[in-house]
Order: C-alpha cells, then structure tokens, then sequence
C-alpha cells in the first residue's frame, strides 16, 4: 500500500520556470513535502532528483504536475494599499469584507497585504477590530500601515488636511492604542519638528518607519534607526536635486534599507522607474500599487472616505480636483509594467514584490521566495502574466 500523503501539502511540479531570488530557472523541477520546498532541481540534476525520491517514500508517491509554458513565482505582497475591488479599507464594515478582500486578492496571485489607512480615529478602530477578528493568519494580513499623520502638508499628495497633524508623543502613543498592536508601517516626514522624537515610540512598539510626504532637504532630515523605509518614491516628496538634495536623493543613495516605488506606470514615469530600477539595490526596492477601491474592476467612479474619485486609463483621481489619490492596478499588473518599461529580468522583478516586502515585513525567513526549506507560498502563471492558480487546485485527489 502506498504511504497516505496529504496532495494540497506534498507534491511534484515538472516543465514550470521557476521565478528564484536571483534568477529564473527554466524547465525545471520542484518538490513540495508538508507544505515546504523540499528540493529546487534544473534540467542537469536528474539524478539528485531520483535520489532524493529514492530515500522518502512520501514523495515518491507523490502526484505531479507537469506544467509547460508557466511560471512558478511566490505569492505576490501589496504591501501598501487602501483598497481594491468595491472595497476600501477606510470603510471596512466588518470580518467579511476583509475576507472578500483576501479573496479577491488572492484570485490575482497575491497572498499577503497590509491595509493602508489615514489617521482617523473611528476608521482605525473599526478596521483594528475587524483584523482581531476575521480568521486571517498574519502571514496574509501583517497589520496596518498608516500614511501620516505626521507629514507635511505641502507635500500631502491625497492625504487630506485633516488627516494630519504636528509630531506629538502623545498622538503617536494614541495611535499605538488605537491600533491595538496592529500597527507594522507608519510614514513620518523626518524634516518635521520633534519627528525625531518620534522614531523610538514606533520603533520600540515594532513599527517600521517610512519616511514620505517629505519636503526634506538632505540637510533637514533627521534619520530614524535601521531598518526603515522610503514611502512610493518620487511621489509626494522632494526630488533629486545636486545641491540640497531632497529625499529622493536619500531613496537612490542605497542608505534606506527599503525604498517603494510605484511601479503603474502613471505615479513615476519610465525614465524614473528605470532610475530607481538601476539605482536601489536589488534586495530593498520595493515595488507598489498604492491601490485604491476599484483597482482590479472596470473603470468607473467610486467613493473614498467623503470624496468622489474617478477611475480611468490616467489612475484614480480625486473628482473635484484631478489630482492622483491612487491606483487601479494590482500585483502581477506593476511587476510586468516594471518589466515593460524598465528592462529587468521578470524574477527580478518579481522579488521586488515578494521577497522584499516580505523581508520588510519580518516575515523573510519563511515566505516571500522559492528556496529550499521556505513555506511553499506559490502560484503558478501562464506565459501572459494573466492567469493564476495555486499548484494545489490542480492536484487531483488521493486514494487509498
């Protein structure tokens, strides 16, 4: 009698290229045991390959996928983002919309997102609430990031007048309060007054620092303790510049441990993409949506806290004013946008959304890539970059 073996935790793919950290490996072979990548083998290394099955019965009775022309990439990561589908965090009403977000989301390859919000009391405390209680583990909801309120209002991008306020301890402790230990990203303008008074409040209580909506010259920023982050890269902050520099000087000068950037091709343009691409280290971009509800739906108009917002081939954008408050495009769209107007390889690409946030997260050691020993986090993508599926709803049931 064969060993019983669990098919959604043990199993084969074969044919499928394999998106790694630093390469793509075409053609190849992917063993999965108990949830774990057990083995990643290419074309040359047949005979390890029937080794390894020669020594575990288990995977040796294992089913197999044979897959040709796809990809095998990581579970994609949205780690800044407000909203998507008919949804937008600002108005979450309950368990249930957040676990139709993780659906939704999930139908389009990606499988970890941190709800990004304002500061506004009564919306933080309903979403806080809704995240203790729907049954989401935090390896797909880490938390809330929190864009402000310390930030400076010439630089405010979508962020309204009040949804700010001046750095103060007090405030800042409040928010921990009212983020009930959810809180993971929070952006400061670091040329505020007292922001640096800031940085150990948030640091202590395990939040990552991202500095943003910045008018910051190199000479008025104060910087927070490693790690921190850059919050989507030349927009809402001050640009490159050969004297004073601003802080998109500091984002490209490989100090910041992270750095977003929005990769729609609407935020940035394809020259500062590239940019970015050619400047930030491999292993700190961070690539973005910076979504907004309806990002993943037909164009249309929708409703964002109190303000009408139009949804259209030039982003999403305030009705009244025309000004960009977000994006409606999602995951594998910015990865093969960057691809397209920047020339990296698409594992590179691919890391930038996967690896990085995750490793940004704490959460690197065992998600966020295929390596040998890492959660087998996957999904498999035809050659478009259109169509997703988890290696698990393709495997057929086992018998005895």
């Amino acid at each position: 009698m064969s060993p019983r073996i669990d098919p959604c935790t043990t199993y084969i793919i074969e044919g499928a290229d394999l998106l790694l950290p630093d390469k793509m490996l075409p053609g190849a072979t992917l063993v999965i045991k108990d949830g774990r990548i057990e083995g990643i083998f290419d074309q040359r290394a047949d005979e390890s390959f029937k080794e390894l099955l020669e020594h575990d019965a288990l995977l040796s009775a294992a089913p197999v996928l044979h897959i040709n022309e796809a990809y095998i990439a990581p579970a994609l990561v949205e780690t800044h983002i407000h909203g998507c589908g008919l949804w937008g965090f600002e108005r979450i009403g309950g368990v249930s919309d957040l676990e139709s977000v993780a659906k939704f989301l999930e139908a389009k390859g990606v499988g970890c997102f941190v709800p990004t919000i304002l500061w506004d009391e009564p919306v933080l405390t309903s979403l806080a609430k809704a995240i203790l209680e729907a049954n989401l583990p935090r390896t797909t909801l880490p938390g809330i990031y929190i864009e402000g309120p310390f930030v400076n209002i010439s630089k405010r991008g979508g962020i309204q007048p009040r949804n700010i306020n001046p750095p103060n301890a007090d405030v800042a402790r409040h928010l921990l309060e009212v983020t009930q230990g959810l809180l993971s990203i929070c952006t400061i303008a670091p040329e505020l007054e007292d922001a640096n008074m800031l940085y150990p409040i948030f640091r202590d209580a395990g939040v990552l620092i991202a500095l943003g909506h910045s008018d910051a010259t190199l000479e008025t920023l104060a910087l927070p303790e490693h790690p921190y982050t850059i919050t989507h890269l030349f927009n809402a902050m001050s640009g490159v510049d050969h004297k004073a520099g601003g802080l998109a000087n500091l984002a490209l000068s490989g100090v910041p441990d992270f750095v977003e950037l929005n990769g729609d091709g609407i935020h940035v343009n394809a020259s500062c993409l590239s940019l970015a691409a050619r400047t930030v280290p491999r292993d700190s971009l961070v690539l973005i949506s910076d979504a907004v509800v309806g990002a993943g739906m037909p164009y249309g108009e929708h409703r964002y806290y109190d303000h009408r917002v139009i949804s259209s081939e030039r982003g999403v954008r305030y009705a009244d004013t025309d000004v960009l408050m977000g994006s409606n495009k999602l995951g594998i769209d910015i990865v093969r946008n960057f691809v397209a107007q920047t020339g990296v390889p698409l594992w590179q690409a691919v890391r930038a959304m996967s690896l990085n946030p995750r490793q940004a997260l704490g959460q690197g050691t065992k998600y966020g890539s295929i390596e040998k020993g890492k959660i087998a986090d996957i999904f498999i993508w035809d050659r478009s970059l259109e169509v997703s599926a988890r290696p698990e709803s393709l495997l057929p049931g086992q018998k005895d």
